[in-house]
């Protein structure tokens, strides 16, 4: 024991008596007085919780020394394990801090409506299907507003906790493109980092802003780089890496290039040549075996650089010459794979990174192609696939063994985000489909905001984020206080 032993005899009044170190005893009875008497009657609840008997004075001098100190620790590593335990507020890009859709020890709403468990909602000025991000207290999101004839495209931010708008800014429209009919140019989800907004627009239009909304470059890159007259406008979202955002310029009719910009001035850093062709997934940032991946989807394979050195390290895929190739869904990675699709709607691979730049190792490929516009979502050991017609599928994650396919309904658009062993789930009629992980389907809650969801959640904290066509929702459990 701490000060002593306590020995299984009693000292004939039914007390057991402790035996202490002399040199703490005597330090005790020099910090009191003899006459003790009070101490004892406000040290005896204390003595009678830590099972210590009254008995010779020493024990209520341990309780009245030690409680306080005790008292005071324990506060503190309460404090602190609180502290520890607060779910981060940020959702800082396209899937979240690690792009994967993915924030466990959460406690998110599983049941809401438009009257029910929501905590605030914005208007939002024209519409888009880029994604809410988060960064502490602020919400930013990209709309398309269309005004007498004119186009605006907009940076909106929002406070977190209120829902209460604090700026919104244009810098201008560009080039004009075609876009598809259920989308327009805000398609591209931002990128937050502590002292910077990163938007960009399916124009190839890219800026930064302060938190503030300080405009602080723009750069365009069709003026540079000539007008290829998208059919769809250009999706993927801007990356943040240590030493640049990367935007990379890829479409069918050339010159492509994997971009990084200096994030001070917004001016190209460095560039990779890279093959013709048209992608619309956003590249994923990886960290495995010590080392930093940049996967680039497109051209009907995936292309690997290293973060640092900016250097092509692989390729994977049929493609080896200009292919079009276009891709939408974005390549996941957990438990050292990595998800990904090809091209639009074909099949599912998994192939396993390797060390020191080599090539991945291929592991499993799907007997039926994934979906066109969901990306893919990893949870705990299994692979969720959300196809565009509203069906999930499910797959081990290791072997790429099919546990499950269930029609939820709806068409889709919007990625899956999971949470606590849940997975939510929204189609285009503005329902959310709440279901437990696992290798067999568990309906939990259909949820209705009534609107379109094309673009997918932020979870920020203990609250979902949600945009639909015209609103923004912060959904939420009541505070227990």
């Amino acid at each position: 024991m701490l000060f002593g032993q306590m020995k299984n005899r009693s000292d004939g009044a039914g007390r057991p008596p402790v035996d202490f170190p002399t040199s703490i005893g005597k330090l005790m009875v020099r910090t009191f007085p003899p006459n003790i008497s009070k101490a004892e009657s406000i040290a005896a609840p204390f003595a009678a919780t830590l099972g210590v008997c009254l008995f010779d004075k020493i024990p209520v001098i341990v309780a009245t020394v030690l409680m306080p100190l005790l008292f005071s620790v324990g506060v503190v590593l309460s404090a602190t394990t609180s502290l520890a335990v607060e779910p981060s507020q940020d959702w800082p890009g396209w899937r979240g801090p690690s792009a994967s859709g993915v924030a466990d020890n959460r406690k998110l709403a599983t049941r809401w409506s438009q009257s029910e468990n929501i905590r605030w909602s914005a208007k939002l000025p024209g519409w888009g299907t880029s994604s809410p991000v988060v960064f502490g207290d602020r919400v930013f999101i990209t709309s398309e507003l269309n005004e007498e004839g004119k186009k605006s495209l907009l940076t909106l931010c929002f406070d977190r906790t209120s829902g209460r708008e604090l700026w919104r800014h244009d810098f201008g429209l560009g080039v004009n493109q075609r876009v598809h009919q259920k989308s327009n140019l805000a398609v591209n989800t931002p990128a937050v980092t502590a002292d910077a907004v990163f938007v960009a627009f399916g124009n190839a239009d890219i800026a930064r802003y302060s938190h503030d909304g300080k405009l602080l470059w723009v750069n365009r890159y069709i003026p540079k780089f000539g007008d290829p007259k998208m059919a769809w406008g250009y999706g993927l979202s801007p990356v943040v890496l240590e030493d640049s955002v990367l935007f990379p310029w890829d479409h069918h009719t050339g010159p492509c290039y994997l971009l990084g910009l200096n994030p001070q001035t917004g001016e190209i850093d460095w560039r990779n040549e890279r093959p013709i062709g048209t992608a619309h997934a956003t590249p994923l940032l990886v960290e495995h075996h010590g080392q930093s991946d940049i996967l680039v989807p497109g051209k009907h394979r995936l292309t690997a650089f290293d973060a640092k050195t900016h250097v092509e390290l692989w390729k994977y895929g049929e493609g080896e010459g200009p292919f079009n190739g276009e891709i939408i869904v974005s390549p996941v990675f957990g438990d050292g794979l990595v998800f990904l699709q090809l091209w639009r709607q074909s099949h599912i691979h998994a192939v396993r990174l390797s060390p020191n730049g080599k090539p991945p190792e291929p592991i499993w490929i799907s007997d039926k192609p994934g979906g066109v516009e969901p990306s893919l979502l990893y949870y705990r050991g299994l692979l969720y696939a959300l196809i565009d017609n509203g069906v999930l599928v499910c797959f081990d994650g290791q072997t790429g063994h099919e546990q499950y396919r269930q029609r939820l309904g709806g068409n889709c658009n919007s990625s899956p985000v999971a949470s606590d062993g849940r997975i939510y789930l929204s189609n285009n009629d503005g329902q959310t489909v709440v279901v437990q992980a696992g290798t067999r389907f568990e309906l939990l809650a259909k949820n209705e905001l009534g609107e379109r969801i094309t673009a997918s959640p932020a979870i920020s904290g203990n609250q979902l984020i949600y945009r639909t066509d015209s609103h923004l929702y912060c959904i939420s459990e009541p505070v227990v206080r």
